[in-house]
């Protein structure tokens, strides 16, 4: 009976993948400054209170995403 050969693995280097997501990251956040730049002007006299209730959720989870970028940088305010 013939021995399997197995090769040994080569190990996995985060670079290609590190650098892809944070090309990834910095095209989500050119499309949201984008999206931003469209929204419904303040002086636009169709402006409700739920295009502000939007603005603060999206504001709150773009501050979730600023503490988690400060914490993986080991930033501190």
């Amino acid at each position: 009976m013939a021995k399997l050969q197995t090769l040994a693995p080569r190990p996995i280097e985060p670079t290609a993948a590190y650098e892809n997501a944070h090309q990834i990251s910095r095209d989500l956040l050119q499309h949201i400054e984008l999206q931003l730049d469209r929204m419904i002007r303040p002086d636009n006299k169709a402006l409700r209170w739920t295009h502000l209730r939007a603005l603060n959720l999206i504001n709150a989870q773009l501050s979730e995403v600023a503490a988690l970028v400060d914490e993986t940088n080991n930033a501190r305010n």
